[in-house]
């Protein structure tokens, strides 16, 4: 059935697309091509790529941490000015708009979803932030005295992260008002989840070392765990709640204020986790528990019982120690 369409949304029936591209998805490559069958899990089958080669920088950063190092800035260099070129190449706006986009950029939304926005080579560098701080973290773990932090590494290391975030989530404000700044336009779309993910990882690392304060009290509060834990869960079917919610009302969708836009997401939030929370008792703690019992070792029962204390043993455990 089709349920929508918009220039940015062409037509779509899962109907006919899945049972031609469903081993896309099962084997995760779906990002590689045109992503057809659930458009919106693209990334579970790029991530999927990059823990593949994963290996790669996680050894070469064990056994020899500076060639590891400078392997990964190339890989997010390279990666970087593959963006570039291909920002060039086709006249594709920074980033995905969800909204009205300026003339100076193409205009084709699928074009860049489909050649750009999805392919692993293109937004590597985030997934290799990770691995740098999993690294550092990894050996913080294993040092028996934890270096003490300065006030003034903790001072700049909030101001660095917050600023980094801070562009990464309004650096796109040139671009959306169709500023003349090629050079900007092209520096933010090579680099802005790069940066986001710069400021993800500082906040991960100071809430690891200790110096992560406030921030860590409030994503440590316990509440939040389950919704945790059903977070995968509602990633993959959110789309359901969001399609429901805009077949159930006219379309297309006018908001006089932001409150109505609010509760409309609240609403799409509430019953994508009520999805979660199915998915997850019937496919994902199941399928844990499978896993447990078929891959975790197991231990051999033996018949052995303890051997019965002798008098003399019993004796010597009271004597004092000389």
């Amino acid at each position: 059935m089709v349920t929508h369409f918009h220039p940015m949304w062409p037509p779509t029936d899962p109907a006919i697309q899945c049972p031609k591209h469903w081993f896309e998805n099962v084997f995760f490559i779906n990002s590689l091509f045109n992503n057809r069958c659930m458009p919106w899990t693209w990334y579970i089958g790029t991530e999927f790529l990059y823990y593949l080669i994963s290996p790669i920088f996680l050894l070469s950063l064990r056994q020899a941490p500076k060639i590891g190092m400078g392997l990964c800035v190339l890989t997010m260099l390279l990666s970087a000015g593959l963006n570039t070129v291909k920002q060039i190449e086709s006249n594709f706006p920074p980033t995905q708009f969800l909204w009205r986009q300026p003339e100076m950029f193409n205009p084709n939304f699928i074009q860049h979803h489909i050649e750009l926005y999805i392919k692993p080579q293109y937004r590597i560098g985030p997934y290799i932030i990770g691995i740098i701080l999993g690294y550092y973290l990894a050996n913080y773990q294993r040092m028996a005295v934890k270096p003490a932090r300065s006030a003034k590494f903790v001072v700049i290391g909030w101001i660095v992260g917050f600023l980094c975030g801070f562009w990464a989530l309004f650096g796109l404000y040139p671009s959306l008002q169709a500023w003349i700044w090629p050079i900007y336009h092209l520096v933010y779309g090579s680099i802005h989840r790069d940066v986001f993910a710069v400021s993800m990882a500082w906040m991960i690392y100071a809430c690891h070392t200790g110096i992560g304060g406030i921030v860590n009290a409030v994503l440590s509060v316990k509440v939040l765990l389950p919704l945790s834990n059903l977070c995968y869960s509602v990633y993959l079917f959110h789309m359901i709640p969001v399609v429901l919610t805009y077949l159930l009302v006219p379309f297309p969708i006018w908001f006089d204020s932001q409150i109505p836009i609010f509760v409309h997401c609240l609403a799409q939030l509430a019953l994508s986790y009520v999805f979660a929370i199915i998915c997850t008792l019937v496919a994902e703690y199941p399928a844990h528990n499978i896993e447990a019992i078929l891959l975790e070792p197991r231990q051999k029962k033996t018949t052995l019982k303890p051997a019965p204390t002798s008098n003399s043993e019993l004796q010597l455990k009271g004597v004092p120690n000389l």
